[in-house]
């Protein structure tokens, strides 16, 4: 939805009939745990918007994602405490997977995402794996006085009982490091992937089973990125982070996605776009493995 409250159909395109639709976006504009950059909460509004521009005809899918039939839900009421929004996101998560829908959540902050793999794990169990595309591991117990900072997210992934896999990470604390090293966690480093030629064989080495798919855009370089609220340098480009999704998708169930940490900035829409873009490879390369 925009500003006044109206539905903003992904790619601009009419809603499919219900029952033809295999998965349904549902923006979350959660901004309450931010800590630098403000404007999270305007980035399902800024993407949707964007999506409208972006050609329905994907070069390297060599077919139209929308075909598949993606539904656009009303957004997620972010007011209140973060408990009472994670409640309210993982009943809308778990009404589309009952319909037999795939999930794709729009936020907003990091933090939505702990609503979906909630609800994926009550549904499932902890059977999948969360893949994610991130500048940060985003692995703290507790950020800034709340064990619900968007810094947390794949720490309370990990208390599920959920893997967790790295892509493109570049910054991290001291107690954060430490975790890895004690469960053995193999982050896909950024600097590794600008410099290994083998990065994407060893980044999903040992790989089976479902996976989930969370894309916080500040993975990206802020060179194709800006718009995000907190960037960090050495981000990966557009093809590398293609191709990564190409092997990740590959043969495998992608149980749900997300798109998070877009922000905004008025007269700059390069991020919008680029957004836009990448959920909707994404959702081809998914709904392509799923069909």
């Amino acid at each position: 939805m925009n500003q006044n409250g109206q539905l903003i159909p992904f790619m601009g395109e009419p809603l499919p009939a219900e029952n033809q639709a295999k998965a349904a976006l549902i923006p979350v504009p959660l901004e309450a745990t931010v800590s630098y950059g403000r404007g999270a909460g305007l980035g399902p509004a800024g993407l949707l918007m964007a999506s409208s521009q972006v050609e329905l005809y994907d070069e390297l899918l060599d077919l139209e994602p929308v075909s598949f039939g993606i539904l656009t839900r009303p957004r997620v009421a972010v007011a209140g405490e973060l408990e009472q929004v994670l409640d309210r996101i993982q009943d809308a998560v778990a009404a589309e997977l009952k319909a037999g829908r795939m999930p794709v959540l729009v936020g907003g902050e990091h933090t939505i995402t702990l609503g979906a793999l909630r609800a994926l794990v009550d549904s499932r169990g902890p059977d999948f794996t969360v893949l994610v595309l991130d500048a940060h591991l985003d692995l703290r117990d507790e950020y800034e006085g709340t064990p619900y900072s968007h810094a947390c997210v794949m720490r309370r992934a990990l208390d599920l009982g959920l893997k967790v896999r790295h892509m493109g990470s570049r910054s991290c604390s001291r107690e954060e490091i430490a975790l890895v090293r004690e469960l053995g966690l193999k982050p896909a480093w950024a600097r590794g992937v600008h410099q290994d030629p083998a990065w994407l064989e060893k980044a999903l080495e040992g790989l089976h089973g479902p996976v989930y798919i969370s894309l916080d855009v500040d993975g990206l370089d802020p060179a194709l990125m800006p718009a995000t609220g907190t960037p960090e340098p050495g981000g990966l480009s557009w093809n590398q982070v293609s191709d990564w999704l190409v092997a990740a998708c590959r043969g495998r169930e992608v149980v749900g996605l997300d798109i998070v940490e877009l922000a905004p900035q008025p007269g700059q829409i390069l991020s919008d776009f680029t957004a836009a873009r990448l959920l909707y490879r994404a959702l081809g390369l998914a709904l392509r493995e799923k069909a």
